[in-house]
């Protein structure tokens, strides 16, 4: 850093401090700017960097009561993060209870009636989306399941649905509940079916339209690329019988195995489709009649409207008349796949780790993720041996915050108190200045528009836009109110509050112990 700049920062910084009543005229932060002074982080600090959504000196205080070690005390946080349902998270369910949310709750079938209908009123139509981004940054700030947070916030991103989208939206409550967040620690093959089924994400690509007389491949084309097996294993437009095409064995239901071919070309996208017709929602075409006697917007499989003839995926045979078995055979083959445990481990890796997970660690992650396809706590298991991975614990973890992940670690270190919610008719709020600062800085929760969900890898965080953004938007945390409806109202995050309580002789509050406290 150029001398002049340096000494214009230090300037700077001691006269905010000493404006803001926190340091005394005489204070000096000579040394305090130079990175050679900087010390790396603790473990703890690395560890819960990367597998929550940051931290605060409450957590740090609760993470070093449980063991004599930071091994022992990362072995028992783990352990404790992968039962979430035995972690007390009564505070924050009561915050996300007085928040005044009435959709969350709601069935599919609900939803559809009180939301999915309201075609003349778009602010009561979309109501459900707006409650659940808002119920997830609660969650995310407060909640002491943070591994669990995590992990639903990657497979938000792995099934990427677009949370405003008209028909997907007003469902979007149901999505998250009973498909992300009731398996986001369980089993694969669970979630993977779950997700196929929403309605959120029937819409998102077309399958509720999906018929044997129009058949759409939007789905089974994403569920091929995106969900499952990955792009590394498309072979392109090859025969499914073309000889260079390699053949390998995977397991099934009850422990055998079967032959099945490695990589999958255009022919198995279509032969998917086909098999996947008749996955609709109840009432969701013309001429729009519940089917079966299932609730309108419930998930249906209409026999009527599933290709009944053979078919082949990855050189498996389907025979004719199978009915919904076709469905359950093909997720089967899927989940089970040793392309899909490579792909899905290596995205948990590097969303845990960073770009630069290794292929060993990778490799390790796909193997358990395989041989566990039918265990109910698969999911959990994976993220064990990442979490307690030698690569983890010792290494830097270099990774890019993206940017409400930048805030959410903000101002959960900052001790905040803040609840989002949705704003109709309040004009500008500080809920409202936050959502767009996230939209402004490309990460708004439930934002992006196409399946393969936001970008997971540093170059993608990294221009000066978007870093550009982020930084814009972190000290404007600090300024923010509870209201702006009067200048009295307190602080998001009351800094000063803080600082006087950690120093209240006024003597003690020099400018180097108050820079390296909030350090």
């Amino acid at each position: 850093m150029p001398a002049a700049l340096d000494a214009m920062l230090v300037s700077l910084s001691r006269r905010r401090l000493v404006s803001a009543g926190l340091a005394t005229a005489g204070s000096t932060l000579a040394g305090i700017a130079s990175a050679a002074t900087a010390s790396s982080a603790p473990a703890a600090v690395r560890w819960l960097n990367r597998a929550s959504f940051g931290y605060s000196q409450a957590d740090l205080a609760a993470f070093n009561a449980l063991g004599g070690s930071d091994n022992a005390r990362w072995n028992a946080w783990i352990t404790q993060q992968l039962a979430p349902s035995g972690i007390n998270d009564s505070a924050c369910d009561a915050r996300v209870a007085n928040a005044g949310f009435t959709t969350l709750g709601k069935t599919a079938a609900q939803l559809w009636a009180d939301h999915h209908s309201q075609e003349n009123n778009y602010s009561l139509r979309m109501r459900p989306i707006a409650e659940a981004e808002c119920m997830t940054l609660i969650r995310q700030i407060y909640s002491k399941r943070q591994l669990f947070e995590v992990l639903v916030d990657f497979w938000h991103d792995h099934f990427s649905v677009y949370g405003r989208d008209y028909s997907g939206g007003p469902m979007f409550p149901a999505f998250d509940r009973d498909a992300i967040r009731a398996h986001a620690l369980g089993n694969f093959r669970t979630l993977l079916q779950a997700s196929g089924e929403s309605a959120s994400m029937m819409f998102m690509l077309d399958q509720y339209a999906s018929t044997r007389a129009g058949p759409n491949e939007n789905y089974a084309r994403e569920l091929c690329e995106l969900h499952t097996l990955g792009a590394q294993n498309y072979a392109g437009i090859l025969a499914p019988d073309d000889a260079s095409l390699p053949i390998g064995t995977e397991a099934t239901p009850g422990g055998g195995s079967r032959s099945i071919r490695l990589k999958y070309v255009d022919a198995d996208v279509y032969e998917a489709t086909r098999i996947l017709t008749g996955m609709t929602l109840s009432g969701s075409t013309w001429p729009y009649d519940p089917i079966g006697g299932v609730a309108l917007g419930e998930y249906v499989f209409d026999d009527a409207e599933h290709d009944q003839y053979p078919k082949s995926f990855l050189n498996s045979y389907f025979p004719a008349y199978q009915h919904q078995q076709d469905v359950e055979k093909l997720y089967d083959i899927l989940a089970a796949h040793p392309g899909t445990a490579a792909f899905v481990a290596g995205k948990l890796c590097r969303r845990l780790l960073g770009d630069t997970a290794s292929a060993s660690l990778i490799d390790s992650a796909a193997s358990l993720f395989e041989s566990q396809w039918e265990a109910p706590d698969q999911i959990a298991q994976v993220v064990g041996l990442i979490l307690r991975s030698a690569e983890f614990m010792d290494g830097p973890g270099s990774k890019v915050k993206r940017p409400t992940v930048a805030a959410v670690s903000a101002l959960r270190a900052c001790a905040a108190d803040f609840t989002p919610s949705p704003d109709d008719n309040s004009g500008w709020s500080p809920s409202e200045e936050f959502l767009w600062s996230l939209q402004a800085a490309g990460h708004r929760p439930f934002n992006w528009p196409a399946p393969n969900g936001y970008p997971d890898n540093d170059a993608a965080w990294s221009s000066s836009g978007t870093l550009g953004m982020c930084l814009r938007q972190l000290p404007r945390l600090l300024e923010m109110r509870q209201s702006y409806a009067s200048a009295g109202e307190h602080f998001l995050a009351d800094i000063q509050a803080q600082t006087l309580a950690a120093f209240p002789a006024a003597a003690n509050r020099t400018a180097a112990q108050l820079v390296d406290y909030w350090c």
